[in-house]
């Protein structure tokens, strides 16, 4: 399970380095591609595949789901990582999210995945989710439906 929050840098090459307690759940390989919430996010292996394999059996005369396709699957890349953790990100998605050298970027885990912000974009996004009053009503209701 991936958890807490992380700041790291991007470097001139296009590389930042993964958190250290994240490398061990990313042995098997990794998948990092465009979110739904203007981020970045990194997917385990297994966890892509079974995200595939979910969104392959929708209705392909869907134009939602063809949609939803082209969102998850045509800025797609697998990632490779050094000894150091180390990782490109790919220059598609570094020029979409206009990361330059030096940049502070957020890793925050997510569960089963990897969030990765602009410290603007966290920054926005931590507001709403951890100070909205109307999105704590919206938690408690979700909550609600599950127990």
């Amino acid at each position: 399970m991936f958890t807490g929050i992380h700041e790291h840098t991007v470097d001139k090459k296009g590389r930042t380095c993964l958190p250290a307690r994240f490398r061990n759940l990313l042995a098997e390989g990794a998948y990092i591609s465009v979110g739904i919430d203007k981020n970045l996010v990194i997917y385990p292996l297994p966890y892509f595949e079974k995200l595939a394999n979910e969104i392959s059996s929708f209705n392909l005369a869907d134009p939602v789901a063809r949609k939803y396709r082209r969102r998850m699957f045509n800025k797609a890349e697998p990632i490779e990582f050094d000894a150091n953790g180390r990782f490109l990100i790919p220059p598609f998605l570094r020029d979409e999210f206009n990361f330059q050298d030096g940049d502070k970027i957020i890793f925050a885990g997510s569960d089963e995945y990897i969030e990765i912000w602009t410290l603007d974009e966290w920054k926005k996004a931590e507001e709403e989710v951890f100070h909205d009053d109307s999105v704590t009503t919206e938690f408690a209701r979700l909550m609600s439906n599950k127990i």
